[in-house]
């Protein structure tokens, strides 16, 4: 398969470092603006400086792919890609509570999807400047070192990853214990990083029974995609879709997994 957009990628990590360095003026400052959406979670200046950074740089290198943009999108601002086979989606902060909280894991989200896939992806730590970036006919890199999953233990121990934010442990658990997985060692992260870790080999699992949004998987679900790993819906046991596949860009419960963990997962 030709990736017809892999050409974009040197470009869209330039943005991803640009916007991420804005969110870095406002790290660790008091004086930082803290606002609630109306679904009560929180949004910051430095959301929003990334943000104005992002879409309109988007739109310059590719102003036949629209944009679609966490901020813009939940002011109602977004454009309508029900009907479109391409766009870009966007998290400018993906991590607000540990960004407030003064925790370098938060990241600077950009990912293209196409037919419902992610096709390219790139992922930003804005504190150490670390960035994981992959998709089709690109592979999936840390740093530019080619990554890939865990292969899975074959005594059913895995080591898990659980959001700090929404760890729903005792929903997991039992998950868990249901399908005859003993827990290893686990570990809380923030943002992107938790799929990010999945990609790299550093954990085996990540549930969440909570839900998110396209933008905050999109990035992350494109270098999945290209290091042996998969965003599973829940409920489907199919591939996380996106754009005209689900209304309001929200994803259900999802299992992230080295593939073969979700092939038993998914029985």
């Amino acid at each position: 398969m030709t990736n017809e957009f892999s050409h974009l990628l040197p470009s869209v990590q330039a943005i991803t470092i640009k916007a991420g360095k804005a969110t870095l003026s406002f790290f660790q400052d008091d004086a930082t603006k803290v606002y609630k959406k109306e679904d009560g979670s929180p949004v910051t200046k430095a959301d929003q400086a990334s943000e104005n950074i992002i879409i309109p740089a988007l739109q310059s290198l590719t102003p036949n792919i629209p944009v679609i943009a966490e901020e813009q999108a939940e002011a109602g601002d977004a454009p309508d890609v029900r009907n479109v086979d391409t766009f870009w989606l966007v998290d400018p902060l993906d991590g607000t509570k540990e960004f407030i909280k003064g925790s370098p894991d938060y990241t600077v989200n950009i990912g293209l999807v196409h037919k419902g896939t992610p096709v390219m992806g790139v992922v930003y730590i804005p504190v150490t400047g670390d960035m994981y970036y992959g998709g089709e006919q690109i592979g999936a890199f840390y740093n530019d070192i080619a990554i890939h999953t865990n292969t899975p233990p074959a005594n059913n121990r895995l080591n898990i990853i659980l959001s700090k934010a929404a760890p729903s442990s005792s929903q997991i658990r039992a998950y868990l214990k249901e399908k005859g997985i003993e827990i290893g060692d686990y570990v809380m992260r923030g943002s992107s990083l938790k799929f990010c870790l999945i990609a790299d080999g550093q954990a085996d699992l990540y549930p969440r029974f909570v839900p998110t949004y396209e933008w905050d998987t999109a990035a992350a679900h494109a270098i999945l995609l290209q290091s042996g790993g998969d965003i599973l819906d829940f409920k489907t046991k199919q591939r996380l879709a996106y754009g005209k596949f689900k209304n309001n860009y929200l994803n259900g419960y999802i299992l992230t997994a080295n593939n073969t963990v979700l092939e038993t997962l998914a029985i």
